[in-house]
Order: structure tokens, then C-alpha cells, then sequence
């Protein structure tokens, strides 16, 4: 599917299709797309749903003729229904997608990593960079052709990592072409999806099997579980949009325990993706110390 009314329809068909009983709130998304019919991704999402309601009663006010002896009739209009959490989502991360962004991932912890870069899907190019205290972790996208390589620390090295050591500034050029950035993980999770996508994130939750729904803020709240034969791990995360209705900040936390080492473990996580800057020009250059790397 290529345009932003397509991929709406299919999302929303996606939904239906799983909830028994269930009909998209085409009025509520009407609604709000003639709220802010300044905006393009709106009015193409209002768009959609006015495809959507072919065979759906949307009642105005109908006046029949009046006979004699009857008077007329006038019907109010319809309420719209307030559109589900889930859909509020899936409109979200289809005003989402397709288009250029930079970003913060930022994960707890005493070893936690900072992730920052900026990425065109478009054009499949864009870069991220991860601060270590002995080098800064670095993969770039140019056209589909990926580079990772690492540069040298902001800071002073530590004294156990003095001497020979990382080439700075050399970048391995993998074979074949790519989509997006790889260095947030392997896209199995949540955040590990949506980072390099924010379109994904509905995606990747559905797979998760996740509960959405929606705060007093307006705020999307997720949650789910996921479990194996040694332990489970329980996560919520809440989804902030932007203006345009874009995804803003997902922030995630959760419980884990195990029992791989034959022992009760337990322990916490929390995570935030940070997705701004929609639409910002994103170029980058190749490097100039490149050994190709081998299949």
C-alpha cells in the first residue's frame, strides 16, 4: 500500500477484524480530522474514514414531508462514538510514518545506553551514536548501505582501557541494503521496534498481545506479558503524541524474574524513546576509512 489513506484503512480493518462486535468510530475520526483540517496527515486520515463509512447509518437531520393529519419528523444527529484507544494509536503511528525524525532512547540503569541519531526512511539514511566511556558506538545509513565503526570518547579514557585498542574512525560497509538502523537492538521488543520505526510500535504491541487504552490526560497506556520457561516479565508504557498527532515519547517500565540460575531473581527496567524534529532534512556523509565486510 503506498498512500496514507491505504495504510489507514488496513490498520483499522485490522482492528476490527479482532475486536467481536466492533465498528470503527468513523464519526469520532471525522470529527477530529474537521478539528484540525489545517493539518495534512488529518485531513488524509479524514479522508479514509469517509471511505470507510460507505454502508454505515450516519444520520443527519431528514425531514419527511408531512401529510395530512402528520407533521413532520426531523431526526437529530448521531453522537459520534469516541474513537477507542487502539485506533487513536493506529492513527498515530500512521501520521508517523513515512517521514524523517530524529531521536533519544534513553535506557535505566547504572550500564544503561543513550542512543541519539536521526534517520529518512525515505531515503534510507540516517546515523546513531552510543556514548561508551572507551569509544562512541556509531552506524550509519547512506542510501540502504550500512557503516558501523566507532569514534573516540567525549571524555578522558579510563585508565583500563589506555593502549592499543579500537581504530577510531574505521567503519565496517556491510554487504547487501537495509531499511533502517540496527544498533537499538533486534527489533523483537517493543522500543526495539518502534526506534527505528516509529510505525511499528501498533505492530509490535499487537504481537505483544498488549491491552491499550487511554488515561485521563489523554495519554495511551500499554501493557502485556511475556513469559518462557524460566521466568516472565511484565511491561507498561505509556505513548505522548505531538501537535500533528505524531508519536512524541513512548516511556516504558517494567518487572522481570528467573530462574535460570537456579535461584529467584528479580528486578526492574524502564526505558524512553523520544521521537522529534518530523520532517527535519537528514544527510550524511560517508566515511573516509572503510574495510568491507564479508558475508
Amino acid at each position: 500500500m503506498n498512500t496514507l489513506d491505504e495504510r489507514l484503512a488496513n490498520r483499522l480493518h485490522d482492528i476490527v477484524d479482532g475486536e467481536s462486535g466492533s465498528v470503527p468510530p468513523v464519526g469520532a475520526l471525522l470529527d477530529r480530522g474537521r478539528r484540525a483540517r489545517r493539518r495534512r496527515t488529518t485531513t488524509m486520515v479524514g479522508a479514509t474514514c469517509a471511505l470507510l463509512a460507505l454502508g454505515v447509518a450516519t444520520v443527519a437531520t431528514v425531514a419527511t414531508t408531512p401529510t395530512s393529519g402528520r407533521p413532520g419528523v426531523t431526526a437529530e444527529a448521531a453522537q459520534p462514538e469516541p474513537a477507542s484507544p487502539a485506533i487513536q494509536l493506529v492513527s498515530a503511528v500512521t501520521a508517523s510514518e513515512n517521514i524523517s525524525y530524529r531521536m533519544r532512547l534513553t535506557n535505566s540503569g547504572p550500564q544503561g545506553l543513550t542512543y541519539e541519531g536521526a534517520f529518512d526512511p525515505r531515503t534510507a539514511t540516517g546515523y546513531v551514536r552510543v556514548p561508551q566511556d572507551d569509544s562512541v558506538m556509531t552506524e550509519l545509513l547512506i542510501n540502504g548501505t550500512r557503516y558501523e565503526g566507532a569514534e573516540r570518547p567525549r571524555g578522558t579514557l579510563p585508565a583500563d582501557k589506555a593502549g592499543p585498542g579500537e581504530t577510531y574512525g574505521r567503519y565496517g560497509q556491510y554487504p547487501g541494503r537495509y531499511d533502517r538502523l540496527s544498533l537499538y537492538g533486534d527489533g523483537n521488543d517493543v522500543l526495539g521496534a518502534a526506534a527505528p520505526d516509529p510505525a511499528a510500535l501498533f505492530t509490535a504491541l499487537k504481537s505483544a498481545n498488549a491491552t491499550i487504552s487511554e488515561k485521563p490526560d489523554g495519554t495511551l497506556h500499554f501493557e502485556y506479558t511475556t513469559s518462557d520457561k524460566v521466568g516472565s516479565t511484565g511491561t507498561s508504557g505509556d505513548v505522548t503524541l505531538d501537535g500533528n498527532g505524531r508519536i512524541a515519547k513512548v516511556a516504558l517500565t517494567g518487572t522481570w524474574q528467573s530462574t535460570a540460575k537456579g535461584r529467584l531473581d528479580k528486578g526492574t527496567f524502564s526505558s524512553t524513546l523520544e521521537l522529534f524534529d518530523y520532517g527535519v532534512k537528514v544527510t550524511v556523509e560517508r566515511p573516509t576509512d572503510v574495510v568491507k565486510v564479508k558475508k
